[in-house]
C-alpha cells in the first residue's frame, strides 16, 4: 500500500483522482484530502431532493456526485476525507468488503487521542451516539474503493442549511439520506489540534498501522489525466444532476398573479412532461408554454436559455420569467435562512 499526497481542495479533482487511481495504479492506496464547501451526493440519489437549492445557489456551494452509493454529506475546510483503494481478493489478506475493516484505523487513531469513537450500524462512526463519519464503497472489477468523511471542525450551521431540502414533493425511488444527530471530533479531544495537525497525526497513525513505506505525489501527467476525468465526468451537469433517478416534481406557489401549480416528470434530468395549473390569467394557451419546456434540462440556467425569447406574462399575467423558472426549480424568492 502507498500513501498518496493530495493537497487539493477541489471536490471535482479529488473524486476524479479516486477514479484515476482505481483505473491506473497497481498499488493499494491510502489518501487523505480536504474539500472546500461542497455537497457530495450518493451515486443513486436524486440531487435536487437532497439539497437546499436556495442556499446552495446563494452560497455558491459545489455539488458533486460520488462514484459510491450511500447518502449525502456536506464538506467544508473543517472536514477530512479518507480513501482506501484495495484489491477485493488479495493473496496476502482476504478483503471482506466490510465497512468496519476500513474504519478501524480511524477509530483506533481517535481512541489513542482519548476520543470515544465507535463503529455503529452499517457504515457510521459515532461519539456518544452522535455521528461524525459516514462511509461508502464502490466496486470495480477486482478493486474496492472505500472512503469516508470526518467532521472535525465543520460549520454545523452551514451543514444544516445546505442539506435541508425545501418542502418540495419528489416522488422517486432514489436512496434517501437519513437524518441523524451529528457532532464534530474536536470538542471531544483531550489534546486540541488544528485540522492540519490532526490530518498529519491520522496519516502517520495509518501509515504505521499498515506498514506503508512508499509516499506518492501526483506528477504532471497524473494531474493532466485527473483533470481530463474532471471535465468528462465530475463537473458535468449530466453526472451531477442528470444521473438522478426518474422522479416527479410537484410544487405550488401563491403569487400576486395567482396560484400556479407545477407538475413535472423528469427522467435523466430531462423534463419529459410538465403540466401547469392555477387560477391565473393569460392571453395565450398554457399548453403552448408547456411544450416549449418539454425536453429541457431540469436546470435553472438551461431553462433561462430555453425561455429567453418567451414572454411569460403572455401565459401567466403578472409573473416574471425569473419567478416562473424559480417555481419550476422550487427556488423560493424569499429565503428562510440568514445571510451568515
Amino acid at each position: 500500500m502507498i500513501y498518496v499526497i493530495n493537497d487539493s481542495n477541489d471536490p471535482f479533482f479529488n473524486h476524479a483522482s479516486e477514479e484515476y487511481m482505481m483505473d491506473n495504479f497497481d498499488d493499494e492506496v491510502f489518501m487523505l484530502w480536504i474539500n472546500k464547501p461542497s455537497i457530495l451526493i450518493g451515486r443513486n440519489q436524486n440531487t435536487l431532493s437532497e439539497i437546499n437549492i436556495n442556499y446552495v445557489r446563494d452560497k455558491d456551494i459545489v455539488v458533486v456526485r460520488r462514484l459510491s452509493g450511500g447518502g449525502t454529506v456536506y464538506n467544508d475546510l473543517g472536514n477530512i476525507n479518507y480513501t482506501f483503494i484495495t484489491y477485493r481478493n488479495s493473496n496476502e489478506v482476504q478483503v471482506k468488503n466490510g465497512f468496519e475493516k476500513f474504519a478501524l484505523p480511524v477509530i483506533n487513531a481517535l481512541q489513542s487521542l482519548g476520543v470515544n469513537a465507535v463503529f455503529t450500524g452499517r457504515n457510521d462512526i459515532t461519539i456518544d451516539e452522535k455521528k461524525f463519519s459516514g462511509n461508502a464503497q464502490y466496486f470495480q472489477k477486482n478493486k474496492l474503493l472505500h472512503h469516508g468523511t470526518l467532521l472535525y471542525d465543520c460549520d454545523m450551521s452551514k451543514l444544516s442549511m445546505a442539506l435541508k431540502s425545501k418542502p418540495i414533493k419528489f416522488v422517486d425511488k432514489s436512496v434517501k439520506s437519513v437524518g441523524s444527530r451529528v457532532t464534530n471530533i474536536l470538542p471531544h479531544m483531550d489534546t486540541k489540534m488544528d485540522l492540519l495537525e490532526f490530518k498529519e497525526y491520522l496519516k502517520d497513525y495509518v501509515i504505521r498501522t499498515h506498514n506503508i513505506e512508499n509516499i506518492y505525489e501526483f506528477n504532471e501527467y497524473d494531474i493532466e489525466q485527473i483533470n481530463s476525468i474532471v471535465k468528462r465526468r465530475f463537473e458535468t451537469w449530466e453526472w451531477n444532476y442528470g444521473k438522478s433517478p426518474v422522479y416527479q416534481c410537484n410544487n405550488a406557489i401563491k403569487y400576486p398573479a395567482g396560484v400556479v401549480e407545477y407538475n413535472l416528470n423528469v427522467d435523466g434530468g430531462i423534463i419529459k412532461e410538465i403540466s401547469i395549473y392555477g387560477d391565473f390569467f393569460g392571453e395565450k394557451e398554457i399548453e403552448e408554454l408547456e411544450q416549449k419546456i418539454v425536453g429541457s434540462k431540469h436546470d435553472f440556467n438551461t431553462l433561462r436559455n430555453t425561455l429567453r425569447k418567451v414572454e411569460i406574462d403572455n401565459y401567466i399575467k403578472g409573473l416574471t420569467k425569473e419567478e416562473f423558472i424559480e417555481g419550476i426549480m422550487n427556488i423560493e424568492r424569499t429565503s428562510d435562512y440568514s445571510g451568515n
